[in-house]
């Protein structure tokens, strides 16, 4: 049997007979072709925001934009909405960059998409940002409970009506992403990150949980809930509304507009019940993040394996078909990604116990598969030398460790998933 896996900008391909074939899984799609435009179309046509026109006319509107580094369809959604923003006084785009880097050719095209769409709407007197979390242009809103003490980009105190484009997906720590994190950390200080991400490693902080979800006994996410807390501060009580959609590979599969607790409590309902699979855990697991931008470097594309890893036994392996063009990721990541990545595995957990450096949940994450696991297998464009120095094992070409598992037990199953980054996996309970 041939699967196809999203690789970078194309795809890779493994051969796996099909008696040793576990599950294939990929993230949701609706048969046939969605139609992007429509479902956004239909989504700000639904009522379910009320009049929201009413609401933003004659003010200041903060309309909060993920950066480069997501794949939310933005083209599709500003084509419908913004000629419905003329209504306002002021229009302030803000992309939400978090601890990203400000400066990348990505986040300048989705301000070129912006001003395009803005001018094809009539939408004039608009204002584009995008944010640094060591700018100078950040004020304090005080400390959560957890002691986050909140910085945010000031920008946000002329807005008098937020709106959050979303696209919503599972989070390995924060739950999902969903319109809070564009908020925090999307448009928060350094230090403010990294205080929020030091609760990545309690292990309630994880996949679906959110002090959001319909079911009460999944709100417990002490991370989501700092960051939830902390919006709060930011926001100070005015309106939120968030235009939410759940896609996969470009194609909108679900959108809902609407206040944005409102609608991302559908989200998170929607993806667990669509992009949610209970698994028997195989001793041979495939992941591809989904290619670009999904797997754009390792910092970026590990929150795939954090998402499947459930579905790998203890001893066992997994091969990450994972593009990284851009290497091991930012510059800014390195001391406490790569570089403690690069220790010894006992050194790694030690150094965390220390003071919370942001990033360092990363190595923490990965040395506790790598400890659990026998190997992992990554194809990449990462040079050899770079990941044999971080435990890992690279790999030329993909087909030879399938052939390489079967050859060592034939009996053995293969599990492969697809757009690892939409797709949360549990491992089903034996009775």
């Amino acid at each position: 049997m041939k699967i196809k896996l999203h690789y970078g900008s194309g795809f890779v391909s493994v051969e796996i007979p099909e008696a040793n074939v576990g599950e294939i899984i990929r993230p949701w799609e609706d048969d046939g072709d969605t139609d992007n435009a429509a479902l956004v179309r239909e989504a700000l046509d639904s009522g379910e925001a009320g009049d929201f026109a009413g609401l933003i006319r004659g003010k200041t509107l903060a309309v909060l934009v993920g950066d480069g580094s997501r794949d939310m369809p933005l083209g599709d959604i500003f084509g419908e909405l913004f000629g419905r923003l003329v209504v306002c006084r002021k229009v302030i785009f803000l992309m939400c960059t978090g601890t990203h880097d400000a400066d990348t050719p990505e986040n300048k095209a989705i301000c070129d998409m912006i001003t395009a769409a803005a001018q094809e709407a009539g939408l004039a007197g608009i204002e584009i940002g995008i944010h640094d979390c060591q700018g100078d242009n950040l004020v304090e809103a005080g400390t959560t409970s957890h002691g986050t003490q909140v910085r945010y980009n000031g920008t946000l105190d002329a807005a008098e009506v937020f709106l959050v484009l979303s696209d919503v997906k599972f989070h390995y720590f924060a739950g999902y992403s969903n319109p809070i994190k564009n908020f925090v950390p999307g448009l928060c200080s350094y230090r403010t990150a990294e205080q929020n991400h030091s609760l990545a490693l309690d292990e309630r902080s994880t996949y679906g949980v959110h002090p959001w979800h319909e079911d009460e006994t999944r709100r417990g996410n002490p991370l989501a809930g700092d960051q939830l807390e902390a919006r709060g501060l930011i926001v100070k009580g005015r309106a939120v509304y968030a235009m939410a959609t759940i896609s996969t590979s470009g194609r909108i599969q679900w959108a809902r507009f609407g206040e944005a607790e409102t609608v991302s409590r559908a989200a998170f309902a929607a993806s667990d019940r669509k992009n949610t699979h209970t698994v028997t855990p195989t001793d041979r697991l495939i992941v591809s993040p989904g290619g670009l931008p999904n797997d754009v470097d390792l910092y970026i594309s590990q929150r795939a394996l954090e998402l499947t890893k459930q579905a790998v036994t203890d001893g066992g392996e997994v091969l990450f078909v994972s593009a990284c063009p851009k290497g091991i990721g930012h510059e800014r990541t390195m001391a406490n990604f790569y570089d403690r990545l690069t220790r010894p595995i006992e050194e790694i957990f030690a150094s965390i116990e220390g003071e919370y450096k942001l990033f360092s949940h990363k190595p923490y994450k990965f040395a506790e598969m790598i400890r659990r696991l026998r190997r992992i297998w990554v194809y990449s464009e990462i040079p050899d030398e770079l990941i044999t120095a971080a435990h890992l094992h690279a790999v030329q070409d993909p087909q030879t460790i399938v052939d390489g598992w079967i050859a060592e037990d034939p009996g053995t199953k293969i599990t492969v998933v697809d757009g690892a980054n939409k797709i949360a996996l549990y491992a089903r309970q034996v009775v």
